[in-house]
């Protein structure tokens, strides 16, 4: 498996089981969208299925891109906030020293979760 594979897998558990998000979608053109789709549902199990897209620049920086769900419990904000902190620790030790040229987080489904007041824990609770 290529080094970025890998990175995907690493990266999408790690953001799957950050507080607030409910679920990690697949990532990228929706042909690849589609093929990961395909793949996940005849091959490996969700948990190390790898739908955090990782690119990289000429340079060889790293480009990270994430569509997640998100309770309504929590605020969006601040999951967001958890989602990056998560993905820059896993680099910070797994990729020491390369650049960080984007990491793009996005939202594409508010879902009903938990209940109003579940508290949030992790650095970005506060706005």
């Amino acid at each position: 498996m290529d080094t970025d594979a890998a990175l995907s897998q690493q990266l999408t558990a790690v953001v799957a089981s950050t507080p607030g998000v409910t679920t990690v979608y697949a990532t990228g053109s929706p042909i690849r969208v589609v093929l990961r789709t395909v793949t996940d549902a005849i091959g490996p199990d969700d948990e190390t299925s790898a739908k955090v897209a990782v690119g990289r620049e000429a340079d060889g920086a790293l480009t990270i891109g994430v569509t997640i769900g998100v309770t309504d419990g929590a605020p969006v904000p601040a999951t967001l906030r958890l989602v990056g902190d998560a993905i820059r620790g896993v680099l910070a030790t797994s990729r020491e020293g390369t650049p960080i040229q984007e990491i793009d987080v996005r939202v594409c489904r508010i879902e009903d979760a938990a209940p109003l007041g579940t508290p949030l824990t992790g650095s970005a609770t506060s706005l």
